[in-house]
């Protein structure tokens, strides 16, 4: 501190008093490392006051009187002619009083950052462990019943399942080739998608890929490869960002999601669903299955380029293949929806 500094060898005389029933008592006054050091006029050391905690007042016949803050019975006056120790002092109590905390201000940056906290754990935490936590603990039948609900108001976008009894019939066998037991699959009329999952283990097929094409392993290939972006793109917690906290909070709780919050999701979702596919593992789900993974890769890509890996990987494989449905069964599920 500079000013300190300046006033280190800076001596005065003065009269100080350890309490108002103690004597008053002749003193030297020096300014030492941030305090005022007060000692007898032998020298001897009498009391350290820390300029921080100096404070002043005014005695009955109107000089000032210096004493620690908090205790008032401790007093010191200066000598009549020792202005420039006053000076002194006074200038070091403003220097000091300026880098002290302010207690009131210190009150306030301390809830701001607190409420700046809350606010930051709200925004970009709460909402991350909300839906990892309901996640964990829903269970599978009341993600069903949302899956259901999605459905529902998915039926505005894609139209209703397709329901010919023998088609349906057709399905399900094509479902038991596939393993996929545990998930309930629908073929909708429209064809601005293929295939898409749904909350609560939901597949929604296009009538196109039903209808369109004379090898149902090309209807197990995009199957296979949903399937997987299921693993890697969660349809529930993508409907749960939809959400606000509350809103999580109440589903949570058992209540459902408002038809809103459906239909949005349900609008997005249809744009959203296009996570990349790993070609290896999808290569290992067709031989997993003994289902040939040709049919699909020529159905993606005609030039057979972006599928290049699958279309070798199936050359060189050893493995059997089975078709995933046989022709009478492929042919009741092309009939689904009435085609």
């Amino acid at each position: 501190m500079t000013a300190l500094t300046q006033y280190q060898r800076l001596e005065a005389t003065g009269i100080w008093r350890k309490s108002a029933e103690a004597q008053r008592i002749d003193v030297i006054i020096s300014i030492g490392e941030s305090s005022l050091v007060i000692t007898d006029i032998n020298e001897k050391p009498l009391a350290h006051w820390s300029l921080a905690a100096l404070a002043v007042k005014q005695s009955k016949d109107g000089n000032k009187l210096y004493h620690p803050d908090g205790d008032p019975s401790e007093t010191l006056e200066l000598g009549n002619n020792e202005n420039e120790m006053a000076e002194a002092i006074e200038k070091l109590m403003k220097v000091v009083g300026r880098r002290r905390p302010k207690p009131g201000r210190l009150r306030i940056y301390s809830l701001a950052s607190i409420l700046l906290l809350i606010s930051g754990l709200s925004i970009f935490w709460l909402p991350t462990a909300l839906r990892d936590y309901t996640q964990k603990i829903i269970p599978e039948v009341r993600e069903q019943e949302i899956g259901e609900a999605v459905l529902n108001e998915f039926v505005s976008f894609v139209g209703a399942p397709c329901s010919r009894e023998l088609g349906k019939m057709a399905l399900e066998k094509f479902v038991s080739n596939l393993g996929f037991l545990e998930y309930n699959f629908y073929i909708v009329p429209s064809e601005t998608i293929n295939v898409l999952h749904l909350p609560g283990k939901i597949i929604v097929i296009s009538k196109a890929l039903v209808e369109d094409f004379d090898d149902p392993d090309v209807l197990a290939g995009y199957v296979l490869a949903q399937i997987q972006r299921e693993a890697k793109s969660n349809a529930l917690d993508e409907l749960m960002r939809q959400m606000s906290n509350m809103e999580i909070i109440q589903f949570l709780f058992g209540k459902s999601p408002d038809a809103k919050t459906l239909r949005s999701f349900s609008k997005d979702w249809i744009t959203k669903n296009k996570v990349s596919l790993d070609l290896e593992s999808l290569m290992k789900e067709f031989n997993n299955r003994e289902i040939s993974s040709l049919p699909y890769s020529y159905a993606k890509d005609v030039t057979g380029k972006t599928t290049q890996f699958l279309i070798n990987s199936e050359k060189t494989s050893e493995k059997a293949r089975k078709p995933s449905l046989d022709d009478s069964s492929w042919l009741a599920l092309q009939t689904i929806c009435g085609g």
